[in-house]
């Protein structure tokens, strides 16, 4: 392997070659010759003495165009889209321009690109259902207001479920919602399965079926929500102040200590300790507000305050 430390440079202007001779031309490993040339281009070193490429695949480390206008950025970007779970091709698909006119081709070969255009308009079932699959991500992320790593892996899950053909049987809808609930659990973001329920247009049963069916197939790991972190918006939505919502922080966690909650609905325990602080720095709400906000009932918001009274004195 020889060292490169000079060349010359080939540059291409109006389909004429210009060469620019750097100092020190490294030689040639076969026959000597310090007549090296560098092709941007094709990003190779070739020997002009007897052809040899003495390197491929070089990295061109000039600066590109400039440009100073959205425009101009637009017309010389020279990269495309980032990857994308969100799309079915990843963002890697061609798209055959339709203008024949003005771009040099013959008319030999204008039904040919018709042809290959048709061709590229048509899609396979699996792109369809990826189609309307992430359409779905998009509008239950928008009206739950989930963010862009949530949404990217929840179309991960729905790939792997098309790829374990656990579709059969089951709607694309159900399944989506399915895979935005487990993608929020295994990310630790604070997302209700009543929420899930209420956003989709999917039966409840169908839509938990669906989830037990993924987490068990993929072998997905729910990190156990974190309480506090569904404070602020319940907090919020009874017009309570931060004093209340930070106390009902510190409620919760002196309870997830002391108590074991792993098996029950931690929305219960949530709406006893917004209620108990509202309540202990005079911002009192009835029971039946806390409870209807929270989607439980006043009976088991009773019993998680009794169970948290036990621990907690409140004076």
């Amino acid at each position: 392997m020889c060292e490169v430390k000079g060349f010359l440079t080939v540059e291409y202007s109006n389909n004429e070659a210009v060469t620019t001779k750097h100092s020190d031309a490294t030689r040639c490993q076969d026959c000597g010759s310090q007549d090296i040339v560098h092709d941007p281009q094709r990003g190779e070193l070739i020997c002009t003495g007897c052809g040899m490429v003495l390197s491929e695949a070089m990295i061109d480390h000039r600066a590109g165009v400039r440009a100073f206008t959205p425009e101009e950025k637009a017309q010389r970007s020279t990269n495309g889209l980032p990857l994308s779970q969100m799309l079915p091709d990843f963002g890697l698909s061609t798209k055959v321009s339709t203008r024949l006119n003005g771009n040099g081709i013959s008319v030999e070969h204008a039904g040919r690109l018709e042809r290959i255009m048709r061709w590229n308009s048509r899609s396979t079932w699996r792109r369809r259902n990826f189609t309307i699959a992430f359409t779905e991500i998009r509008r239950m992320a928008e009206k739950l207001s989930i963010p862009g790593h949530i949404r990217e892996t929840a179309a991960i899950y729905y790939r792997k479920a098309y790829k374990h053909d656990l579709l059969r049987g089951h709607s694309i809808k159900a399944m989506v919602a399915a895979c935005v609930f487990a993608a929020a659990k295994t990310c630790g973001f604070p997302l209700t399965l009543d929420s899930i329920l209420k956003t989709s247009a999917e039966e409840d049963r169908v839509i938990k079926r669906c989830y037990v069916l993924l987490v068990k197939t993929l072998n997905l790991k729910p990190k156990q929500q974190n309480l506090a972190s569904i404070v602020p918006r319940f907090a919020n939505a009874l017009g309570l102040s931060a004093p209340v919502e930070q106390r009902a922080i510190e409620i919760l966690g002196i309870t997830a200590q002391k108590l074991q909650l792993s098996g029950k609905d931690p929305k219960g325990y949530v709406a006893a300790a917004i209620y108990l602080a509202a309540k202990q720095l005079d911002e009192t709400r009835s029971q039946q507000a806390v409870a209807t906000t929270l989607g439980i009932t006043e009976v088991t918001l009773r019993s998680r305050q009794r169970e948290i009274a036990k621990i907690i004195q409140f004076t």
